[in-house]
């Protein structure tokens, strides 16, 4: 697939998604808000460019009645969220990334670029494969050493999800969900690790971003109860919603939700199917229709 090609593909899905969120949004209304959505991504990059860390002033402490290193810090892929944990290394803090390999490909040579021209140690931001087989002795080595383990904890779904899963977490929002893994809330509990969370949150500053304050999420290391399980599972929630009533539309995953619309997806008919909507596209010199609302690709035949 070629970038074009790539691009319209990201396009379509970004537009199936936001559709089940928002039901009631006009076609022209969501091609609207999928261009301010585009802009602001390139928005952030030029911040990213404009920001390095070198160029960043010693923040200092974030201003909390806590001290949260040896803990597991949650975040978001929230407006230039390739920002935080920079900020959080001119905060003072020493950094773990936990993310999938083929994220950390990217990302660790980026961030390795940025501590080198900085002149810092490698040591204030290192990277963990959560695929890799060691990666929970690592993060049980990095909570030791009173690191912060950052976490990304974005909505990971699957064709649907299955409410007898105790591993996902619903997550409401607008008229749909999100669906979150809890196995790193799992891992905490497990090894007393204290949880809090934090995302990227506009501002007046020369730099129009910066870091929350820290909201406590487990921070009592003995075994909790489930009533507590769920009350740390609501305030996570809660900050999930803070977060997005800054504007939805800052939000980068909206392209990578594949998630469809139960059992009823599977039936329905693309053009035929009550209150669908199709765009064309192009692949591999194949022609398709794709169904936004039911999320479906039908080829055309001559």
């Amino acid at each position: 697939m070629n970038t074009q090609q790539t691009k319209n593909l990201h396009r379509l899905l970004w537009l199936a998604n936001v559709q089940q969120f928002f039901p009631d949004k006009a076609p022209e209304q969501l091609w609207k808000d999928y261009t301010s959505w585009h802009k602001n991504r390139d928005q952030f990059q030029r911040l990213y460019k404009r920001y390095p860390l070198h160029q960043l002033p010693d923040f200092g402490p974030l201003p909390m009645d806590i001290q949260p290193a040896g803990s597991i810090l949650i975040s978001f892929h929230y407006g230039p969220y390739r920002l935080l944990p920079k900020f959080l290394v001119k905060c003072g803090y020493q950094i773990t990334l936990l993310a999938a390999a083929a994220i950390l490909e990217r990302e660790a040579e980026y961030y390795d670029a940025e501590l080198r021209n900085a002149g810092l140690s490698s040591e204030m931001l290192q990277c963990i494969d959560a695929n890799n087989s060691y990666s929970l002795r690592k993060i049980l080595s990095a909570v030791k050493e009173k690191r912060l383990v950052l976490v990304f904890m974005d909505a990971n779904e699957g064709q649907r999800i299955d409410h007898s899963d105790s591993n996902k977490l619903p997550v409401p929002f607008a008229a749909h969900y999100f669906c979150w893994r809890t196995n790193i809330l799992k891992l905490a509990t497990r090894f007393r690790i204290p949880v809090y969370c934090t995302y990227m949150e506009r501002c007046e500053e020369e730099i129009p971003w910066a870091v929350h304050p820290f909201v406590p999420i487990l921070t009592d290391t003995k075994q909790p109860t489930a009533a507590e399980m769920m009350h740390a599972f609501s305030g996570l929630q809660l900050s999930f919603q803070q977060m997005m009533n800054q504007g939805w539309i800052y939000w980068e995953n909206w392209a990578f939700i594949h998630q469809y619309n139960g059992d009823k997806a599977n039936t329905s008919r693309g053009i035929t199917a009550s209150g669908s909507w199709v765009l064309p596209l192009e692949y591999q010199q194949q022609k398709y229709l794709f169904d936004i609302r039911n999320r479906q690709f039908f080829q055309i035949k001559a």
